[in-house]
Order: structure tokens, then C-alpha cells, then sequence
């Protein structure tokens, strides 16, 4: 039978609260919220291309750009650094996604 997928014990469990009272955010975690701010980016970028708005499109891009760097710099990044980034990510892409016109249903 083959070992529980489980994290041993001398491992940090990812769940577990970090010293300073938060909860730990895990590199995949992390990657996928930078992510998903990063494809807001981009449907945005498309639409200011198609719109001709040189200025938004640079501003976007400009953006975009960051948060790629940012994506890069998890890899390399402390348990620390990563929930940091995490976190700013999910209240910028919460921003973003509330700036946003609703859709008529």
C-alpha cells in the first residue's frame, strides 16, 4: 500500500497558521491568484487594442508586466514574501473584478 498523501510531520503543514497569526498560502495558491489578475490583464489589454485606446493599452501592459515579474518572483520567494503576494493579489483582482461594469442578465 502506498504512503498517505499526507504532509510528515517535521513538514509545515500549508494550513497551519504562520507566526505572526496568519494563515500560510502555498506557491500554487499564490501562482494561481497572480494568474488570474494577470488574464484580467490580458481580456483587458484585448479590448483596449480593439478599441484603439493607445494609452489604457499601455497602462495595462505596463501593469501586466509587474504582475508577470511578480508570478517570476515567487519561485525564489519565502513562505513570507509568497502570502504577501497572495494576499495583495486577491484584494487587487477583487478590485479589478469590481471596477468592472455587470452584465446585463
Amino acid at each position: 500500500m502506498s504512503e498517505s498523501a499526507s504532509p510528515s510531520p517535521s513538514s509545515p503543514d500549508p494550513q497551519s497558521p504562520s507566526p505572526g497569526g496568519e494563515s500560510a498560502v502555498g506557491i500554487e495558491e499564490a501562482h494561481q491568484v497572480v494568474g488570474a489578475v494577470i488574464a484580467w490583464y490580458s481580456r483587458h489589454l484585448l479590448l483596449a487594442r480593439r478599441s484603439g485606446d493607445q494609452q489604457r493599452l499601455e497602462e495595462l501592459t505596463a501593469q501586466r508586466q509587474r504582475c508577470v515579474e511578480d508570478q517570476a518572483r515567487l519561485q525564489d520567494a519565502g513562505s513570507e514574501e509568497i502570502t504577501r503576494i497572495a494576499d495583495s493579489y486577491a484584494a487587487l483582482l477583487a478590485e479589478l473584478e469590481a471596477s468592472e461594469p455587470r452584465a446585463e442578465e
